[in-house]
């Protein structure tokens, strides 16, 4: 026969948790979860922010690239020079320019670049002729977004021979180009692309 105060101690061996234990643990548990959560989501945030970096990045890189190879292409076909490869009224923000249409060949593009709410956008008409200067162009396409979060006002400096900062379309020998953007949750950083044109044939 077992003794009554063995029973008592049999008994509260196999006892389960008590109600504070049980409450203890889910704090416990709550606060470790809650810690989970906010290095969880901030890893999320922190990742989402480096992407946005570097689609930002790449996205601003190509822009520039295709602004220069079009420049790099400048060409008007006017024998007398009297048609200067960039138009008139171009400033710091804007820039109009004609260029072969590499993918309809005996074609002149006339290609505009424009600054607008933080966006550096293109647009351009095929000309409808072929058989060279004067040429007669089609209407102006959409206007297409080519980079985002651009941050500076002056994209575009022109230069003359000299290297002197000229506001004569006649004179334009080169074109300086700089793009800066912060890209969304960069928290203030910039990044900036620069890079220099030389026109193909200066205009006489």
């Amino acid at each position: 026969m077992i003794r009554p105060t063995l029973m008592r101690r049999l008994r509260r061996e196999e006892a389960g948790f008590s109600l504070i234990e049980l409450l203890v643990s889910m704090a416990v548990l709550g606060i470790l979860f809650a810690v989970y959560s906010l290095v969880l989501s901030s890893t999320i945030r922190d990742g989402g922010a480096i992407e946005d970096q570097a689609t930002a990045q790449s996205q601003v890189r190509a822009a520039v690239d295709v602004l220069a190879g079009d420049l790099r292409q400048a060409y008007t076909g006017d024998p007398s020079g009297t048609m200067t490869l960039v138009a008139s009224g171009f400033t710091g923000s804007t820039i109009t320019f004609y260029s072969p249409d590499r993918q309809t060949p005996f074609h002149l593009r006339q290609i505009s670049y424009r600054l607008s709410g933080g966006n550096l956008q293109r647009q351009f008409a095929t000309s409808t002729d072929t058989d060279g200067y004067p040429w007669t162009f089609g209407a102006m396409g959409a206007w297409i977004t080519q980079a985002s979060n651009v941050t500076n006002s002056t994209i575009f400096t022109y230069y003359d021979a000299s290297g002197n900062v000229t506001s004569t379309a006649s004179a334009i020998d080169s074109v300086g180009i700089t793009v800066t953007v912060s890209p969304r949750g960069s928290q203030g950083r910039t990044y900036t692309y620069s890079t220099s044109v030389q026109l193909r044939s200066s205009p006489s």
